[in-house]
């Protein structure tokens, strides 16, 4: 293992769910602006096909094997991240699970694991890393969803557990801030990804319709880029910024939806595609 660097050197940042998709884009974001990263996931292979990816330098990256719903993994990734730089400046927790089905097909197995994937190994990796971030006076931002801000159709159990992870997030940033640790969200919709539309093709059948296979379970807009989603992460992190919607015209939508909760499910019905089957 290399000699820890000193408390001064430059920033470091704890990416969970960093060996894919959103997680590698954003790992890769705050490497090419300058943080030392760490890779956080389950399996050591990927974990060290992404930090390959991005490494300037042996010393520059740092693959932590864990399970971040196990304090005892996240500890272990904490002291690994202290001896190898002795400080956390950004924790995103982007670990995360989607679903689709319907609410009354629903099966409260299901929804205690979603709620174990989305907010616990949230909750259990910030309180771990926390003592770190305070004395930094870091950010945690937290991946959450547009699914988190509305509850559109034919997302089974995801609806519930974003929604969590929303409030959730809001009680850390009101609680920490008097510890100058800053707590903020992304909510985005659909991010492109190569398996799009395809991915929940075996959940279409019975009541489910096929529309619900596509990304957000049928939302009428394009997909957004992941490298838009991992800016925001990087803005959101470095200017503190409390909670951020994309695509932005949704933040709007979304406030119309909770001052009339009728215009809000019109709008709902009118951005998703018919529930009818074909």
């Amino acid at each position: 293992m290399s000699r820890p660097h000193d408390a001064s050197s430059k920033p470091v940042a704890l990416i969970t769910g960093g060996s894919a998709g959103l997680g590698l884009v954003t790992a890769q974001t705050f490497a090419a602006r300058g943080f030392h990263v760490a890779i956080a996931g389950r399996d050591l292979q990927r974990i060290r096909q992404a930090c390959e990816s991005i490494a300037s330098s042996d010393d520059s990256v740092l693959p932590c094997v864990g399970d971040v719903t196990d304090r005892d993994d996240c500890s272990r990734m904490r002291t690994e991240i202290e001896q190898r730089w002795r400080r956390l400046d950004v924790l995103v927790n982007c670990v995360g699970a989607s679903d689709r089905g319907l609410t009354m097909e629903l099966e409260p197995d299901r929804v205690r694991e979603l709620m174990e994937t989305n907010v616990i190994g949230t909750l259990v990796c910030t309180q771990t890393m926390m003592p770190l971030l305070i004395q930094s006076g870091g950010s945690v931002v937290n991946i959450g969803s547009l699914a988190g801000k509305v509850g559109a159709r034919f997302l089974g159990g995801y609806n519930a557990a974003k929604h969590a992870l929303t409030g959730l997030t809001q009680q850390m940033r009101l609680e920490l801030r008097e510890h100058g640790v800053h707590v903020g969200l992304i909510s985005p919709g659909p991010i492109r990804r190569d398996d799009a539309g395809s991915r929940y093709a075996d959940r279409a059948g019975g009541a489910l319709p096929e529309s619900a296979a596509a990304p957000g379970g049928g939302t009428n807009f394009k997909g957004l880029d992941p490298q838009l989603v991992a800016d925001a992460v990087f803005r959101c992190a470095t200017k503190r910024v409390p909670d951020f919607v994309l695509p932005r015209y949704m933040r709007i939508l979304i406030a119309v939806g909770n001052a009339s909760p009728r215009l809000g499910d019109w709008l709902l019905l009118k951005f998703t595609k018919s529930g009818k089957k074909s």
